[in-house]
């Protein structure tokens, strides 16, 4: 029924018109709240010169994440934990954003997603690895959504989101390769 604002019913609608609601009092909102949700794909395929159990391996564990991932200032996660479905931890960004993080998906080899939320935002990635001839393929997909006050960034985030994650993907193929040739 809603609140009583004081008034009476909106003006019905002339000839070929609608209805005016009439005016909403401040604070009053949609059933729906009136909360806006922006969701933004983004999607990457990079070859690495490695194989996929070692992409997988190295991409999976979160503390390497700081050493390939040009957004990412530090990663919070025990040392001694090893990757596993359910495993969480926070990041810092450059930008000075947390996110906790956390596995939802671990099929070694081939599947790894992360879920990370922060305020406002929250996104999903999977990483699909794929066997190729002198190396292997990696296609990532995922998802930034933003509610309310957040859709802008989130959208932002997605706009650039595909490109910085086939860099960071290149780069890790680089650093895989790297210490592959070193050890």
């Amino acid at each position: 029924m809603g609140p009583d604002l004081g008034r009476g019913a909106a003006a019905a609608a002339g000839r070929g018109r609608r209805a005016h609601p009439g005016e909403v009092r401040r604070r009053v909102r949609a059933p729906d709240r009136g909360v806006v949700l922006t969701t933004r794909a983004i999607s990457a395929t990079v070859e690495l010169p490695v194989t996929a159990e070692a992409a997988f391996r190295y991409l999976c564990d979160p503390r390497n994440r700081p050493e390939w991932q040009s957004s990412l200032r530090s990663v919070e996660v025990p040392a001694d934990e090893e990757p596993h479905l359910g495993q969480a931890w926070r990041e810092t960004t450059s930008v000075g954003v947390r996110p906790h993080m956390e596995t939802t998906e671990l099929v070694p080899f081939r599947v790894w997603t992360e879920r990370g939320t922060w305020r406002g935002v929250s996104a999903t990635l999977t990483l699909h690895f794929i066997d190729v001839t002198g190396g292997c393929r990696v296609k990532a997909d995922g998802t930034v959504e933003g509610r309310g006050a957040w859709a802008v960034p989130a959208v932002a985030a997605g706009l650039l989101g595909s490109a910085a994650i086939a860099a960071d993907l290149r780069k890790a193929g680089r650093i895989i390769a790297r210490s592959r040739d070193d050890g």
